[in-house]
């Protein structure tokens, strides 16, 4: 009887590590499918060969161990990686930050010029445009390309600003400088 039980005990920690493994495959495996496709989005296309071939790696060893296992929990561990893997890969994901914006902001003339003077000595490059709201009224733009990953201290900027309305738009490709102040070399 002491031999049965050491062989329950035995199977019983296997199983329970299987179902470890193919969980954590499972989120490793599906958060790389989303930084891949944050990747692609992006058009950065080298990091997508490296993530496609380890999840590759990745998925054929969770369904391998998962198709010749017996039982449900194997199936729901399964699940529960992949469940847990977009969480944490969106996390992931938004730490990285990996891409450009153009930020338009709306404001009134001289608000918007003494805003736009206070982003370019922060370091950001701004371009103004005219622009005509509600009712024909001229208001300014501010238009300024930043990396994802700056965005929250620009937002914050613009925030103790006051009001401030905008719109926020992903870039795939730019030509030239981004978010930062050129100086002109002196001889």
């Amino acid at each position: 009887m002491n031999e049965g039980f050491l062989f329950l005990k035995e199977d019983f920690i296997v199983t329970f590590a299987n179902l470890v493994i193919i969980f954590l495959l499972n989120v490793l495996g599906t958060c790389l499918k989303n930084l891949k496709t944050s990747f692609l989005a992006q058009k950065a296309i080298k990091p997508v060969y490296v993530t496609t071939f380890i999840d590759s790696i990745v998925f054929l060893y969770a369904f391998k161990l998962t198709a010749v296992s017996s039982g449900y929990g194997f199936f729901l561990a399964f699940a529960a990686g992949k469940m847990f893997g977009v969480f944490l890969g969106n996390k992931i994901e938004k730490k990285l930050a990996y891409g450009l914006l153009e930020v338009d902001v709306y404001k009134h003339m001289t608000s918007g010029k003494q805003l736009a003077d206070i982003l370019r000595n922060e370091g950001y490059s701004v371009t103004t445009t005219i622009g005509y709201g509600m009712d024909g009224c001229e208001r300014l733009i501010l238009k300024t390309v930043l990396p994802r990953n700056n965005f929250n201290d620009f937002h914050q900027l613009l925030k103790s600003d006051g009001n401030v309305h905008m719109s926020v738009k992903s870039i795939n490709q730019i030509f030239g400088k981004v978010g930062a102040v050129e100086t002109t070399p002196k001889f």
